[in-house]
């Protein structure tokens, strides 16, 4: 989206500006009005143009808002489906969703006109973001394992200096499960 450019309403004192674009989005004031209120209240000449320029960028800039809330409410209801997903993971599901929806409505004539090493960065980003939060998840899952052991030793040391009738017997146990998953003696 291109930068708008400073206009006078953005110059004026910032509740006075929400004031003016207050009006400006209730639809119920002209641009006539609108910079007479401002001459009245500021002292300032502003133009109808110059109020509609702003009008039409202030518009933009609401849309785009809007849209973005739109997209961010939609992200979200989607990992709400699916609670093991985290946002990250959803973000870059969505972009990888619109590069490939852009990519099917590419035509030979906008690949003339675009720059192969720009569109190679960007998809080599988007690779390697996917790729980092995967490295991510696994460093993540070892330390979450590391943790469980951790505390799993602290149980078991415990719990054979409190109880060791109960620790020999919780230790069998594993030690038959275990026996099991590896293929032996199952009696």
């Amino acid at each position: 989206m291109a930068r708008r450019k400073r206009s006078k309403i953005d110059r004026l004192d910032p509740e006075f500006k929400a004031t003016v674009e207050e009006m400006i989005v209730s639809n119920q004031f002209s641009y006539a009005e609108i910079a007479e209120f401002i001459r009245d209240n500021t002292g300032q000449t502003i133009s109808k143009q110059a109020v509609c320029t702003h009008a039409k960028g202030l518009c933009e800039s609401l849309a785009t808002l809007r849209m973005a809330q739109e997209n961010f409410k939609i992200v979200m209801q989607e990992l709400n489906r699916y609670p093991d997903m985290n946002s990250t993971e959803g973000i870059i599901q969505l972009m990888a969703y619109k590069l490939f929806t852009s990519v099917e409505q590419v035509t030979s004539d906008d690949l003339k006109n675009t720059d192969p090493l720009k569109l190679m960065k960007q998809a080599s980003e988007l690779v390697r973001v996917a790729a980092y939060k995967r490295n991510l998840d696994l460093k993540n899952k070892d330390i979450e394992a590391a943790g469980f052991d951790a505390v799993k030793d602290k149980f078991f040391k415990g719990l054979a200096v409190d109880n060791p009738v109960l620790y020999k017997q919780l230790s069998e146990y594993v030690d038959k499960k275990k026996s099991e998953l590896e293929g032996g003696d199952s009696s």
